[in-house]
């Protein structure tokens, strides 16, 4: 088994993606871009470090699903800035998710927010899985927040971890139980991509396909994914004045060697 990862900032501001791997299990964040006014003293990286090192220090046991290894996740964090922050805020900084780990002969999986998940198998079939409520949301209302183009925040309380709009890591350690979950039988595995949005724009807005990147990790590696994002978005004529055009990109490539016990 290979594993390779690439995270890319979108600028010159601190990267808030990250990526961990170990030998059965991997995971990949994205904070979500911070607001103004957010009610808290700490800013999205080191939400999203600490997020990390919680999932880290307990995705290794077999004991629990992933839903409760997140859960307890979120809680460990909340339980570091409480006292310091408003955890009641609705834009208080928090990240999507996406976790893969070896159980036995299955991959295990989580989504949260807009990561994504795609396999391909030893035929060359491969299948994709991505939780996609936020993009469901049409006709959401957006003005300019600290010279971005942003949801309002009285939109963003009404839709963040709620029923009906959309789910990601925060304070709310109730969005774990609302990840999308799964497994991917070993047997005939032949590699994944576990991926932020800022990667999967690739599909979402320039028209390529699954098979087509893991084509792509096949020549250029996975930092190819994303020198192509890059590439595109340069020269994109479509991005507003205000919008963001790099995104952070982040992606985990695992390779299984064999049919027979690849270790994750």
């Amino acid at each position: 088994m290979r594993i390779s990862a690439v995270s890319l900032p979108g600028g010159s501001a601190p990267n808030e993606d990250a990526y961990l791997v170990a030998d059965r299990w991997a995971l990949v964040l994205d904070g979500i871009t911070r607001y103004p006014d957010d009610g808290c003293v700490h800013d999205v990286p080191w939400y999203v470090a600490r997020l990390g090192r919680e999932i880290k220090h307990r995705i290794g046991s077999m004991q629990a699903g992933l839903p409760a290894i997140l859960d307890d996740s979120i809680r460990g964090v909340s339980g570091e800035h409480h006292a310091t922050c408003d955890l009641s805020n609705p834009v208080t900084p928090g990240s999507t998710v996406g976790l893969i780990r070896r159980e036995a002969d299955r991959i295990s999986w989580l989504l949260l927010g807009d990561c994504t998940l795609a396999w391909r198998d030893r035929d060359g079939r491969v299948e994709c899985r991505s939780d996609d409520r936020l993009a469901r949301l049409a006709g959401a209302p957006v003005a300019s927040v600290g010279g971005v183009r942003r949801w309002p925040v009285a939109y963003v309380a009404t839709v963040r971890n709620r029923d009906g709009g959309y789910w990601v890591a925060d304070a709310d350690s109730r969005a774990a139980a609302q990840a999308l979950t799964g497994s991917i039988e070993l047997d005939g595995l032949s590699e994944l991509l576990l991926c932020t949005d800022g990667i999967t724009r690739l599909v979402d807005r320039y028209g390529y396909d699954w098979p087509e990147l893991f084509e792509r990790v096949a020549v250029d590696g996975v930092e190819g994914l994303a020198g192509l994002v890059r590439e595109h978005e340069r020269g994109d004529a479509r991005f507003h004045p205000e919008s963001k055009r790099h995104d952070d990109a982040t992606a985990v490539h695992v390779r299984f060697q064999s049919a027979s016990g690849p270790s994750l």
